[in-house]
């Protein structure tokens, strides 16, 4: 009894295994990039998965008393498999290393001889009994058993000295990982060798969960370099975006400046010296891709609006109501809303007009209103195109979306102004 159930843990253990190894399998073919190094992880898988399940018909034949020839060819198929497994890691290893050092090309040659050298002692084994035989119906190691364990310990150690040697060059997950997979089942030769009645049943428990442990390595790591490139597709597009927004503002500040040429040349005067002072104060703010307190574009808004003012004079009426302030958002998104209010609003009324700013904190969110009561009739697609180059809407609206998760609404009627909301959420770490 006490057999029976030795066998059904050694089979049920086995074929567990082998259901993981085709999980592990499948999550490589679907979610993994086909490249060399992950081609040669599917050969491990597959030979680990037949190794698995072929170990376990051995066994269910030893118990049954059936050790014969078909035992001989499943044992002997069994352990092949073993050394394609070893063979393909250290192909592995040579293509992995190859990505972040220069590796000489025999590295990833040299299991594959030893392994075939391996392969053949035990194919040859039931003619010169060296590694094993039968007799009386009793599988039995051979004097050459242990040599032909070390054939392939020795691929493993090779692959252990390598990863050491170049341990420099890699993360500290990498090296733990793959040292673990080379590791576990040096251990469990050891113990197998020390321990002959347990087989080969830890050896090839050892291949699979070190293999679980590589394929979870991989998996993170291919988590962490996705999250890299969104997050620098992120930075090229933040980029983008304010290379566009500089000469937007430069190009706005000056043709203010340029109307109080003609209009008021000592106001010119005085407006070139205050840009001046705008330019040496807040460039760096320019530049900036990461969210600057509302303060700091509050102070962008104002000087831009004092340039303003100078060209439109009485034209142009500036109400300021901020209730808040304790909030950051990016860097030059209110100013470009307020420009707008400015050139398109209150710019196109005979009459002038007035831009209103507020701020408001609510429970959840902050509120940055711009208001204009110009001509309003305002569209993103009209403002598009008119033979100069704009920042856009869109731009504002992208920016506060990947940088803060904020939101822009417009609402425009002919003939009563345009009302723009930014809505910064309060968010929670």
């Amino acid at each position: 009894m006490k057999g029976k159930q030795m066998l059904l843990v050694k089979i049920s253990s086995e074929f567990y295994a082998a259901l993981i190894v085709l999980v592990l399998f499948a999550g490589i073919i679907t979610t993994f990039e086909r490249t060399i190094k992950n081609n040669c992880l599917m050969v491990i898988l597959v030979a680990n998965f037949l190794m698995l399940i072929l170990d376990a018909v051995t066994w269910l034949l030893e118990y049954n008393g059936m050790v014969n020839v078909l035992y001989e060819i499943l044992t002997i198929s069994s352990v092949s498999l073993l050394y394609i497994i070893i063979a393909a890691f250290n192909y592995y290893i040579y293509f992995y290393l190859s990505e972040k050092t220069r590796v000489s090309v025999w590295v990833g040659h040299f299991g594959l001889p030893i392994c075939i050298a391996g392969i053949f002692m035990w194919v040859t084994s039931p003619v010169h009994g060296q590694v094993f035989y039968i007799e009386d119906g009793v599988y039995i190691h051979g004097p050459m058993y242990a040599f032909s364990q070390i054939l392939g310990a020795s691929i493993i150690l090779f692959d252990v000295i390598l990863t050491f040697r170049h341990r420099k060059k890699l993360e500290i997950l990498d090296f733990v990982a793959i040292i673990s997979y080379m590791f576990l089942p040096l251990v469990a030769l050891v113990i197998t060798m020390n321990y002959p009645e347990v087989g080969s049943l830890l050896i090839y428990l050892s291949v699979t969960l070190s293999m679980l442990m590589v394929y979870t390595f991989i998996h993170v790591q291919q988590s962490i370099e996705l999250k890299e490139k969104e997050n620098a597709l992120t930075q090229e597009r933040l980029s983008i975006m304010m290379s566009q927004i500089q000469p937007h503002f430069l190009y706005n500040s000056l043709n203010a400046i340029y109307y109080l040429c003609t209009k008021d040349p000592e106001m010119a005067q005085k407006a070139i010296g205050e840009f001046s002072d705008y330019l040496r104060g807040n460039l760096d703010s320019l530049r900036t891709k990461d969210p600057v307190p509302f303060e700091k574009e509050l102070d962008h808004i104002k000087n831009y609006l004092a340039l303003e003012k100078m060209r439109f004079d009485d034209d142009l009426n500036i109400i300021y109501d901020i209730q808040a302030k304790n909030f950051k958002l990016p860097a030059l998104t209110v100013q470009p809303i307020v420009e707008n209010a400015v050139k398109y609003g209150v710019g196109k009324s005979p009459d002038g007009g007035t831009v209103t700013i507020k701020s408001r904190e609510y429970e959840d969110r902050y509120e940055i209103i711009v208001d204009d009561d110009g001509v309003g009739g305002y569209s993103e697609k009209k403002r598009e195109y008119d033979g100069r180059s704009h920042i856009g809407i869109q731009n504002v609206r992208e920016r506060l979306r990947i940088q803060c998760q904020g939101t822009l609404k417009i609402k425009s009627e002919i003939g009563r102004g345009t009302t723009v909301v930014i809505t910064v959420p309060k968010l929670t770490d």
